[in-house]
């Protein structure tokens, strides 16, 4: 009974010592589970974030592929209409020469003719290279804004590429301290629970150790009560035989 009152002391003491362990340990568990949380998600974030302007940049060099090549497209119809224009007013300057020099009526009024045509194809060409030119200023303003936003992508993809490397680093970090933090508070749980389970057993065996005790005592007493009886009955035998003599 000594002994086990004894081992219930003890193991109440342990429980509670254990209980500070575990709480201590379960505040370092939820901390560093947080943080290993915190890292993990940055990095995953940083990896999709990278993917989607990955994405975004592909997307773009498209758009700035089909800007280009339709500026590019508009800038050879200007330069064609150009080349046009261009030898147009020769004609123009070669047929006003040649009226200066017409022989008869005739020979002038067709010259006249032919110049009248040539100004209305002059201005047809000149109208031309006005709306090219145009187009080509708001192409070459699209491809300069796409330029930048590309630009612009292309830094974050930079950036994000050059963090992720750390941040690889420090999810590694806090995933095996997690991993050792959760191994040492499983350790801490079981041992309570084994702990908790033995002082169960003792506390439920205490009651019997106690009754069995109580018996033990009783046996005894009554054992003791006999033999002050048989004791009395020898005495009082012995004292009836010497009182006959």
């Amino acid at each position: 009974m000594v002994g086990l009152k004894s081992k219930l002391k003890q193991l109440t003491s342990q429980k509670s010592e254990i209980i500070k362990i575990r709480r201590r340990g379960e505040n370092e568990y939820k901390k560093v589970k947080s943080m290993s949380r915190k890292y993990s998600s940055s990095l995953k974030l940083t990896q999709k974030r990278i993917e989607t302007f990955k994405q975004n940049a592909d997307n773009i060099n498209e758009i700035l592929s089909q800007k280009i090549t339709q500026m590019e497209s508009i800038q050879r119809l200007k330069s064609a209409a150009q080349e046009k224009l261009n030898l147009e007013i020769q004609n123009k300057e070669q047929i006003e020469n040649e009226i200066d020099f017409a022989s008869t009526p005739e020979e002038k009024q067709n010259l006249e003719y032919r110049l009248n045509s040539i100004i209305s194809y002059i201005d047809q060409i000149k109208n031309e290279i006005k709306q090219r030119t145009s187009m080509e200023k708001k192409f070459s303003q699209a491809v300069s804004e796409i330029e930048k936003k590309k630009n612009s992508v292309t830094k974050t993809i930079k950036k994000n590429v050059k963090s992720k490397p750390e941040l690889t680093k420090l999810a590694k970090s806090a995933q095996d301290k997690f991993d050792s933090v959760s191994k040492k508070f499983e350790l801490v749980k079981k041992r309570e629970l084994s702990v908790s389970a033995q002082l169960s057993k003792i506390k439920s065996v205490i009651p019997k150790a106690k009754s069995k005790t109580r018996k033990v005592k009783a046996k005894s007493k009554t054992r003791k009560v006999k033999a002050k009886s048989k004791t009395r009955k020898v005495k009082a035998k012995s004292k009836k035989k010497k009182s006959r003599r």
